[in-house]
């Protein structure tokens, strides 16, 4: 008995070599079978999955070779920013996590991009005020506000339960909060207001996470007057978007760079 129970062991153990082996190595950074199976559940395209792994592996490369380095200090305090957009103090916030589980994936998570922000920054051009302010000239239609919005608006930690109230507004769950509110133009922060005012009347708006796993979808019953935000209140908006649009034109073009030169070995 104890022979046929070792040479099964052997042979699962035999087994998840074969399946889990070195399928490409980038840079000297190996990326395994696993790997790619993982990431094929989360693209349903295993040649998406295998460029999106090839990518990653040049970016952390690319991170190793500049010597970027992310610390603990700089993890918190943008942690203490996100706890802050949420109305939170850090250590509310922090808590709130720990409750979940969730705070050392976060604390990874954030890391993992700030590295990649600081790697951005050696190659992307910084959006100037100028910039902002061009921009806001030539689109000030894109910054037209109602001046008043009603809408029923449902929260809930779990947007799938959003995604039914959607199909179906008359779904009755206890994980869903639903109250009527009016959101005035002078008391209402200007994303939001111009993220409802492009809602129109009698529709639901996308879901939208508002807090650290809280998650709201509107419904607009009535829109009063309009308005052009003023471009102090337009100008973060702006930055935002400039600078994702930066940011990922950046990468993509770090990406061609880094692997232009990179040493990529597909292995059988």
């Amino acid at each position: 008995m104890k022979i046929v129970l070792t040479l099964l062991l052997l042979f699962f153990s035999l087994q998840a070599k074969v399946i889990d082996k070195i399928a490409i190595v980038v840079n000297d950074i190996p990326i395994t079978t696993y790997d790619i199976e993982k990431m094929t559940k989360q693209t349903k395209d295993k040649n998406i999955a295998i460029e999106t792994l090839i990518n990653k592996a040049l970016i952390k490369s690319a991170i190793k070779e500049k010597g970027i380095y992310v610390d603990d200090f700089d993890v918190e305090n943008k942690m203490e920013e996100i706890a802050k957009r949420n109305h939170m103090s850090l250590f509310d916030f922090k808590t709130m996590l720990i409750k979940k589980g969730e705070l050392d994936s976060l604390k990874e998570q954030i890391k993992k991009q700030l590295e990649i922000n600081k790697l951005i920054s050696y190659y992307n051009k910084r959006v100037t005020r100028d910039d902002i302010q061009n921009y806001y000239d030539s689109h000030k239609n894109e910054f037209i506000v109602a001046q008043k919005i009603d809408a029923t608006v449902y929260s809930s930690n779990n947007p799938n339960i959003l995604k039914q109230v959607k199909e179906n507004p008359l779904l009755n769950s206890s994980n869903v909060e639903m109250k009527d509110m009016s959101f005035d133009y002078n008391q209402t922060n200007p994303k939001l207001m111009l993220f409802l005012s492009k809602v129109k009347t009698n529709s639901f708006s996308k879901i939208a996470p508002i807090a650290p796993n809280k998650f709201s979808l509107f419904y607009v019953t009535k829109k009063e007057g309009n308005i052009t935000l003023p471009f102090n209140a337009a100008a973060s908006i702006i930055y935002e978007k400039l600078s994702n649009k930066q940011n990922q034109k950046a990468i993509q073009d770090l990406i061609s760079k880094l692997k232009a030169k990179a040493d990529i070995q597909f292995l059988n």
